[in-house]
């Protein structure tokens, strides 16, 4: 109790994340949460005020730490709900839209992506727009007249898809607009945010006239600035088998290193303190903006900051704080940090470095330095693989089993290369033919460095075990984890038990999930762009009918992998079929079908019917229009079925269609 009341940091960063989550998952009024926030600061006043002068006591520091939960965790809440409030765009049926570009994301095989204000609308909300990649890439602050449509940004298709419309809405995306027609430039706009990129772009262009080549420029650009959209596809394939993407993303490690080298290099060059703090802290916002403000370099950088202005003020700094500290403001900053995977990853992992790497840290360290600067590596390295385990397995569905070898070749490289092509980036503002003389070199040992990498890769046959663990056993097993390093560093047995409470629910929560898995029985209809896919699952074992394509058997896998069932019959599709009892028909666009009685009717392949005779001949209880139909058919039809009554499913606008037998 001394402790929390010593460091308040802890139960206000802990409430104030609490109150975030609240107002994530629960819907209240905002009116009832800031009543409750008042009140509780209220509360905190009279505490502070009746402690003053007598000093804390047990009673009163259990009522001081309840006013502090509920008062940050209201303003939490609150945060949270301003800072994502709804955006409902009216007229969805408008065709002319003026966009003005905010961020450039990767284009595909047949598109330019970007996120950009909707300036055509008074509020101006964020909108993901998508045009042909036949036209120039667009660059911020071009501002563009098009002519396509809009809508709502779809739900997953099938259970269990990655949900890129919550993913978005985190954003303040809500809508999505689509052209295939040419769009038009008609303005650029300058803004902070276009020089940034603007600025960003000029320090990348110096690397095409340093004279790397176009595959060696987009690994740079990932490295130094956290550009992808050039990045070769080949090399993110390969650090993702090994499980070191985050080498790819500018994390808080690439801060660290340029932070600790550009310090370095100013003291040998012996400037003044003064002089080098104000050049480390230009650097940093810098950096942070270039960066696009993601949640490690943020992360990393407040760190960093907060460091420079502990040492001024003479006080003790502590990592653990500066990590809590950090962590707060960013919050405080944008709310919506919290739920980026990238920000949970790069935390939980710092935080498994300074909590449990300490108690192991002995075992990794050697007297020679070049064995242990390998041997920290590896220790840190599977201290932080460890402590981050359990959330890359809920977001990623997969246990990485060559990191620690990805881990050791990737990391002195790609740290030595980080350092090396930023000094280079500076120094060839002065002059590029002076500083080229080492392109051949540092793109040699990139070069090193991939074709490693394909090596091993090529030599391993198995990179990865596809594995789920549901949001509950994610924590537990979080806990478990640092509840383990938590005893090592003082051997006490209520530690034990509180270790041995973990596992029991788990373990108890693993086998409530094998039982409802075991006794489960489901149809689900897939929503596939071609085919009609239908899968039959009985407990663990799926009964599959019909081909499926790329995308949905990535689907499939995920829906195998959350219900712990595998595919264990495949049969091909038939016009008519009993499944379960029910009579299945099957209307393409040849439009037979028998004049009996069917249970469900799945339209597909635009088949123009008479819809009155196919009621009155088949009279099914449920009609599914499959997502492949062309739009103006599945109109009609909805149109049809609403008029009448008749219970339909529309694959296309709502996706798979379940059946629950329990």
């Amino acid at each position: 109790m001394n402790k929390v009341m010593k460091y308040p940091i802890y139960p206000i960063t802990f409430s104030y994340v609490s109150g975030i989550f609240c107002g994530f998952y629960f819907k209240l009024p905002n009116s009832l949460v800031l009543s409750i926030a008042l009140l509780s600061f209220v509360g905190l006043l009279f505490l502070y005020i009746l402690q003053r002068n007598k000093g804390f006591n047990r009673k009163l520091n259990v009522l001081t730490i309840l006013s502090v939960f509920f008062a940050f965790s209201s303003l939490g809440f609150l945060s949270y709900s301003f800072n994502n409030k709804p955006v409902i765009i009216d007229n969805l049926n408008e065709k002319e839209f003026t966009i003005k570009v905010t961020d450039v994301l990767k284009s595909n095989a047949y598109s330019h992506r970007m996120y950009a204000d909707l300036v055509s609308e008074k509020q101006e909300p964020k909108v993901l727009v998508t045009f042909s990649n036949k036209e120039p890439i667009p660059k911020v602050g071009n501002v563009y007249k098009l002519v396509g449509t809009i809508k709502k940004v779809p739900e997953p298709r099938n259970l269990y898809d990655f949900n890129y419309s919550e993913y978005l809405s985190l954003k303040n995306i809500h809508y999505q607009i689509t052209t295939y027609n040419q769009s038009f430039k008609i303005a650029e706009e300058k803004s902070f945010q276009s020089v940034i990129v603007s600025g960003r772009d000029y320090l990348t262009a110096q690397f095409y006239k340093l004279g790397y080549s176009e595959k060696t420029q987009g690994f740079i650009q990932a490295l130094l600035f956290g550009i992808k959209t050039n990045l070769n596809d080949e090399i993110q394939q390969q650090f993702k088998d090994f499980g070191i993407l985050h080498v790819l993303a500018v994390s808080g490690m690439h801060v660290v290193l340029l932070f600790s080298t550009i310090s370095y290099v100013l003291r040998k060059l012996r400037l003044s303190k003064n002089l080098i703090t104000i050049i480390l802290i230009i650097f940093l916002l810098i950096f942070s903006l270039m960066a696009g403000f993601s949640g490690s370099v943020v992360r990393a950088a407040l760190m960093c900051l907060m460091t420079i202005i502990g040492t001024f003020a003479g006080r003790r700094i502590h990592t653990i704080n500066l990590l809590v500290g950090s962590m707060l403001l960013i919050l405080l900053f944008d709310p919506n940090y919290l739920f980026d995977v990238g920000f949970q990853l790069s935390y939980l992992a710092v935080f498994a470095i300074v909590f449990c790497y300490p108690v192991v840290q002995h075992y990794f360290t050697f007297k020679n330095w070049i064995l242990n600067y390998f041997g920290q590596l590896v220790g840190v390295s599977l201290v932080a693989q460890l402590g981050v385990l359990p959330l890359s397995i809920y977001y990623f569905k997969q246990i990485p089993l060559l990191f620690l070898i990805g881990n050791i070749i990737a990391i002195p490289i790609t740290s030595f290369l980080l350092c090396a092509w930023f000094i280079q980036m500076l120094l060839s503002l002065i002059s590029v033919k002076v500083f080229a003389f080492f392109t051949p070199f540092l793109s040699w040992i990139s070069t090193f460095c991939f074709d490693s990498l394909s090596r091993l890769s090529d030599y391993y046959s198995v990179k990865t075990i596809d594995y789920h663990i549901t949001i509950l056993q994610t924590v537990l097993a979080l806990l478990m984890i640092f509840t383990l390093f938590w005893f090592f560093q003082k051997k006490e047995l209520y530690k034990v038990y509180v270790f041995l409470s973990i596992v029991v629910f788990f373990q108890l929560i693993t086998l409530k999930n094998i039982t409802e898995n075991k006794n489960k029985q489901e149809v689900v209809v897939m929503s596939d762009a071609n085919n009609v896919v239908i899968t039959n699952r009985v407990g663990s074992k799926i009964h599959q009918i019909g081909k499926v394509n790329k995308f949905t058997l990535q689907s499939l896998k995920n829906y195998e992998l959350h219900t712990n069932s595998k595919v264990k019959s495949i049969d091909s599709l038939q016009n008519s079929f009993v499944l379960n009892d029910k009579k299945w028909l099957i209307i393409d666009s040849l439009a037979v079908y028998p004049k009996q009685q069917f249970d469900y009717v799945v339209l597909h392949q635009n088949p123009k019917i008479n819809l009155d005779r196919l009621m009155q001949n088949v009279q099914p209880k449920m009609i599914l229009l499959h997502n492949g139909n062309y739009q103006y058919l599945v109109d009609e039809y909805v149109e049809y079925f609403k008029k009448r009554k008749i219970p339909y499913h529309d694959m296309r606008t709502k996706g798979s269609y379940v059946i629950n037998y329990n």
